[in-house]
């Protein structure tokens, strides 16, 4: 299992009804890149930065939550992780102490 983080120069911002990641730094928010979530995706993204994860704890985390079976939630969790990945959303942590 390997661990992974968000990206630590992100944030989710709700606007109305809409989820989105954007970069922050120590002024402003950069709107250039901006990363719509739908309301689960936000959730998980809520729950992923709290700590490091797995693919593992964000699944079993997403079975409890929604009640779906942990095969499905695995496959989800897979999936939006290799886009966020892809992105730079989230990245694999460094074998430091957390």
């Amino acid at each position: 299992m390997k661990k992974m983080k968000t990206n630590p120069g992100l944030r989710l911002r709700t606007v109305g009804r809409r989820h989105m990641i954007v970069k922050v730094d120590d002024t402003r928010v950069n709107m250039t890149d901006v990363f719509t979530l739908n309301d689960t995706a936000a959730a998980l993204w809520r729950h992923a930065e709290t700590s490091c994860f797995t693919e593992e704890t964000l699944a079993a985390w997403l079975s409890d939550e929604y009640g779906i079976g942990s095969d499905m939630a695995l496959a989800d969790v897979r999936e939006i992780l290799a886009r966020w990945m892809e992105y730079g959303l989230v990245s694999e942590k460094d074998n430091e102490k957390d």
